[in-house]
């Protein structure tokens, strides 16, 4: 079973990833020293220079995963240029060694410094190398293969959004290994998937064959003196809470299976941001902290 701590860098990188450094560049909130009013920004503890990077969410890692299915809120925020916040759903192959993980990432985030806007934008991300050298956003190097005469590409900007007090728009992500090897995206908006690419067997080393490792999580990358709100802006256990629902993996056969409670979590700081268990409909909030 792969140790989830081993790898936290690994997954920090890809939400670093579209400029591929490396993650011990940003500052990671140290859990023994919490932030006790996350946007109080007269904190005496808070450093104005500082970035951080918060994810919480659950993971599944076993021998072989083929693909999930998962849906999820959609929502925007007014973010500041280098700051980021969104949701990841990635499969991942580790290999042998960090330099060898094989992933795959599909989700929506706003992200000033790739669009230039604070919209909530369509992403796919991949890599083959760890997020060092191979690999990219969207369509900004030669990996994703849209399908022809779709009606959008990955990056395209998601108008329909979430209203926390009101109507919830949401996204179903569907992404399954194929028969030869390829990775099939299929999007949904508030309608069932249809496919829009794929990523081919050939741009892999390792995630051609299988998956061992499919993380459901939201991000943020943050200034430490004022909390960039992750998922609705509220806390997990708010009625207005953010969520991932109607968690299922797929099998090689493409045979689902609802994903019901056990999948352990991961967070930096339940106080800031925090994430509930998976219930028995396949179900989980997250989010935090619009205050």
């Amino acid at each position: 079973m792969l140790d989830v701590a081993s790898s936290k860098d690994k997954l920090d990188g890809a939400f670093l990833g579209d400029e591929f450094v490396d993650p011990s560049s940003y500052m990671i909130m140290n859990r023994s020293d919490p932030i006790q009013q996350s946007n109080n920004k007269d904190a005496p503890h808070l450093n104005d220079a500082a970035m951080a990077v918060f994810i919480v969410g659950h993971y599944m890692n076993s021998a072989s995963y083929y693909g999930i299915q998962v849906t999820s809120d959609v929502y925007t925020f007014s973010v500041n240029q280098d700051e980021k916040s969104g949701i990841f759903i990635q499969i991942n192959n580790h290999g042998d060694s960090d330099s060898n993980l094989n992933g795959i990432s599909v989700g929506w985030h706003v992200h000033p410094a790739i669009y230039g806007d604070s919209n909530t934008h369509l992403f796919v991300l991949w890599t083959r190398d760890g997020y060092q050298e191979m690999g990219c956003y969207n369509l900004e190097c030669p990996g994703f293969v849209p399908e022809a005469n779709v009606p959008f590409v990955p990056g395209v900007t998601i108008n329909a959004v979430s209203d926390p007090d009101g109507v919830k728009r949401s996204i179903i992500f569907k992404v399954f290994k194929d028969r030869v090897g390829d990775w099939l995206v299929h999007i949904g908006f508030d309608s069932e998937p249809y496919l829009i690419g794929r990523f081919p067997k050939s741009i892999f080393t390792t995630l051609g064959d299988k998956a061992n490792d499919i993380r459901i999580y939201g991000a943020v990358r943050t200034r430490t003196t004022y909390m960039t709100p992750m998922g609705s802006g509220f806390m997990s256990n708010s009625h207005k809470a953010a969520s991932f629902s109607n968690i299922q993996l797929i099998d090689q056969n493409g045979q689902t299976s609802l994903v019901t409670q056990g999948a352990p979590d991961f967070v930096d700081d339940q106080a800031i941001y925090s994430v509930s268990p998976i219930s028995p409909e396949g179900r989980f909030t997250y989010g935090g902290p619009l205050v």
